[in-house]
């Protein structure tokens, strides 16, 4: 069943797991860049960080971003910070500047299809420290990242496996499926970019949300879902 361009969709049978995309799925903004906003309003991050990820994020959107290198570039500058600081950061940004921009209908929707029994799983390409605050608000049952080494108690590197991006989306949900003995193809995926395409394909229930043209017509072709919530106002 087709979702109106204001609702989310309303499933007659719940999905065995349903993964979700975060930035620009959730909300209309970058997670890591909100991070990375309020790292250097507190002088933890210089400027020139900040517009780099302006730019990489314009790659993002157009599919051309080599996550990878990035997550690379990214961490080198945040080592010298210690992690127990990122991560209350992280939540008091999520406070700030991600709950307030949460899409309408997010958390009814999704509570709704976590009391079916659809256990909720967050994809997305940032680190996991940033994601946290979120998984928790929408009582995901685990938030798929990128994966970091923490050592001493600070970031020193990007852990195994390939980064929570594009294919990486697909291979890290795979596993979570195959590890909890879950089926694939009935589960449901929830994404706003071309790049999220390998993972839309895999499942059964596809929703995509503001989707730029490329991935609008293949919703279309193939029958997915299209949402186009409203903005939340900026304060």
């Amino acid at each position: 069943m087709s979702a109106g361009a204001d609702l989310w969709p309303v499933f007659e049978e719940p999905p065995s797991a349903a993964f979700i995309d975060v930035d620009g799925t959730l909300l209309a903004e970058t997670t890591t860049y909100l991070f990375a906003r309020i790292l250097m309003r507190r002088g933890l991050l210089r400027r020139s960080t900040l517009l780099r990820a302006l730019y990489h994020g314009l790659q993002h959107r157009f599919g051309r971003l080599d996550y990878g290198s990035l997550i690379k570039v990214g961490l080198k500058h945040i080592t010298a910070i210690p992690m127990v600081d990122l991560e209350r950061i992280a939540y008091e940004n999520f406070a700030d500047y991600v709950k307030p921009r949460l899409y309408p209908g997010v958390v009814d929707h999704f509570n709704a299809l976590r009391q079916r029994g659809t256990p909720l799983v967050l994809v997305s390409s940032s680190p996991g420290f940033v994601i946290e605050p979120l998984r928790i608000y929408l009582g995901c049952v685990e938030a798929l990242t990128t994966k970091v080494v923490v050592n001493r108690g600070r970031l020193v590197g990007v852990g195994g496996g390939p980064p929570c991006y594009g294919e990486g989306k697909l291979f890290w949900a795979e596993e979570w499926a195959a590890r909890n003995e879950l089926p694939m193809d009935r589960a449901a995926a929830y994404a706003d970019n071309w790049s999220d395409r390998a993972l839309l394909q895999r499942v059964d229930r596809a929703v995509v949300v503001h989707p730029g043209k490329r991935l609008l017509r293949m919703a279309h072709d193939l029958g997915w879902d299209v949402v186009r919530p409203s903005r939340p106002a900026r304060g």
